[in-house]
Parts: structure tokens; sequence; C-alpha cells
């Protein structure tokens, strides 16, 4: 409750202060003051002394009222909501072929949490996408599917800060249904169609990283790998044409994510032949705000969802497994 103001024994509000009677300005008065003289004409209908201070203080007392009102209200510019204000703009975003059903749903969520955003991805492979950025091409974050392309842009001081690692993905054979038998042995068999991915891809290259492990290994060895290699009928610019290819039946094999497997159109195609325990080969995604993004802090706020439990959720619900390791400066 505001103080009651006192205007000399009487409260503002009191009938005394109420009742009392102000001449009208209207009427002509005259006043002035004589240069050199001390002879000072009052206005004809002169305010009381008294009278006249209660007009001052009773403004000043109504805007401390209603500043102490709106200070006791609660304030939506401060917690979320000033967050959700702050992350307003454009952003661009280079992703890794194979992030594009997760990185859509993801741009989707973002711009749904932030209505202020807008997300804008292309999509293509990682080689591809970093020697568009070298070349000049303008972002705000590059997320790849390894860590060379990645690298490669740092050495060309293209990167700002420290990429943060924010998923891994597992490396599988897909083979067309109707393709039979379906087993890793019968793949080498000769006649057998192979599609891999360009070896400067990074599915290209954690293809080749497979095979080569699968060449020491007891059931496989050297002649099953080479028959592998010996079957390749086609190398694509990323891992989604590999995919393709295989479940439009254009091949009867080929090396992707597992990921790759889980959109309607391929799942309903293809099936899924996981390699041995023993070949350890994980597929890594770091992400990074470009030096020359104009959003740096939009592109912060994205890469900080992406890695918060609501972005990790999409990425699982997508079949990517959680980063196996974060570097020590990533948000």
């Amino acid at each position: 409750m505001p103080p009651t103001l006192f205007q000399g024994n009487y409260p503002v509000d009191s009938p005394a202060i109420a009742n009392l009677q102000f001449p009208s300005t209207r009427h002509p008065a005259k006043h002035w003051l004589e240069k050199g003289s001390a002879s000072v004409k009052s206005p004809a209908y002169p305010l009381r002394k008294d009278s006249l201070c209660w007009l001052i203080r009773l403004p000043i007392a109504l805007l401390l009222a209603s500043l102490t009102a709106c200070a006791a209200m609660p304030s939506n510019a401060t917690g979320e909501g000033a967050d959700r204000g702050q992350l307003r703009g454009e952003l661009t975003v280079f992703a890794a072929a194979s992030l594009t059903q997760a990185f859509t749903q993801m741009a989707d969520a973002f711009e749904q949490a932030h209505p202020g955003a807008a997300v804008t991805v292309n999509f293509d492979g990682s080689q591809r996408l970093r020697t568009q950025l070298e070349h000049g091409a303008q972002a705000d974050l590059f997320a790849s599917a390894d860590s060379e392309q990645m690298d490669a842009l740092l050495q060309a001081s293209l990167i700002a800060g420290q990429p943060a690692d924010f998923a891994a993905n597992q490396v599988v054979f897909l083979v067309h249904k109707d393709f039979g038998p379906a087993t890793r042995q019968y793949l080498a068999t000769p006649g057998v169609s192979i599609v891999l991915a360009l070896p400067q891809a990074p599915a290209g290259r954690y293809s080749r990283a497979v095979i080569a492990q699968m060449r020491n290994h007891p059931e496989y060895g050297p002649t099953w790998a080479d028959g592998i290699l010996s079957n390749l009928v086609s190398e694509e610019p990323n891992v989604r044409s590999v995919a393709q290819k295989v479940a439009l039946g254009e091949a009867d094999a080929g090396i992707t994510y597992r990921t790759d497997a889980l959109p309607a159109y391929t799942a309903q195609r293809v099936n899924v032949l996981p390699f041995p325990d023993a070949v350890d080969v994980t597929a890594r995604y770091p992400i990074a705000i470009l030096r020359e993004s104009p959003q740096p802090e939009l592109a912060q706020g994205f890469i900080n969802f992406v890695l918060s439990p609501d972005g990790q959720a999409i990425l699982e619900r997508n079949g990517f497994d959680p980063p196996a390791h974060r570097s020590i400066n990533s948000p």
C-alpha cells in the first residue's frame, strides 16, 4: 500500500484538502518585475504557498506509486523470455548429407523454440561443403560427418572457436531386399554390384577403413576385401546417393551409415547388415561456427540446442549415437 502523503496537518485525501478552492487562471493577471526595483506585482489571484506545494507533491507521489507497482509486477523480459527474444535472425547451416532427416527436424524445433529465428540448411557431402566454404560460400555453421573436413577448415582459419562433437554413427551394409542371399560373405562373390561413396567423402573413407579391418578379420580376410572392391560399380559424392542407388535397385549393396536405412522409402527396400563387433569404425560428427558468420550469437544458440537434451533426443530418434567425446571447450 503506498504511504499516505501529508500537506501541513492533513493527509492529501482528507476533506480539508479535497475542499480547497482554487481561483480560475483564465482571468488576466498582471505581474512584472521592474528592473532595478524590489517592487513586485503579484497575480490578481495569488495561490497559497501551501496549496502550491501540494500541487507539486501530488504528481510526484503518483509517479512514485506507479513505479512501485511496476516493480512489484512480474517481468517477462528475463530468463527464457529474454533468451528467446535475443535469438533472432537468419541462420545458414552447411550440414553433412547423412544429417538430412535429423537436421531438418532440428531446424524446425529450433525455430519453434525461437520464433524470431529462421534456419536454412544446405545438405551435401562434407567434403563438397568444405570446398564451397574454402571458395567463399557464406554460412554460419558447418556440421561435418568427420573431423578431417573440419580440420581442413581450421587450418584455413575459417572456423571460429573450437568444434564440438555432437553425434556418432555406425557403418553398415545396405542390401536391396530382392538380392539374396543377403550375407556379408556372399557380397564378395563375383558379379555382385557394390556402391561406395567417393574416397574423399567421409562415408567413403569410413567404408574403406571398414574393408581394411575386414581384411585382417579371421573369417573374411584379404580375399573377401579384394572381392568387395572388385565388385565396385559406382562411387557417389555423398552417402545419401549410395543409399538411394541401393533402394532403387541400381546396385545390390552399398556401405552407408546406420541412419541412412531409417527413412521410410529406404527402409521398405533394403536390409541392414552390420559389421562384426571386432570391426570398430565409428563416424564422428563435429559442428562449429564459421569465422565470417554474421550471426555468431544465433549460431552458438543453435549449437547449444543441438547439444541440449531436446537436440540429442532428435538425433537419437534418427539413429545417431551420443558423441563419443567432446572438446573441453564445447558448450
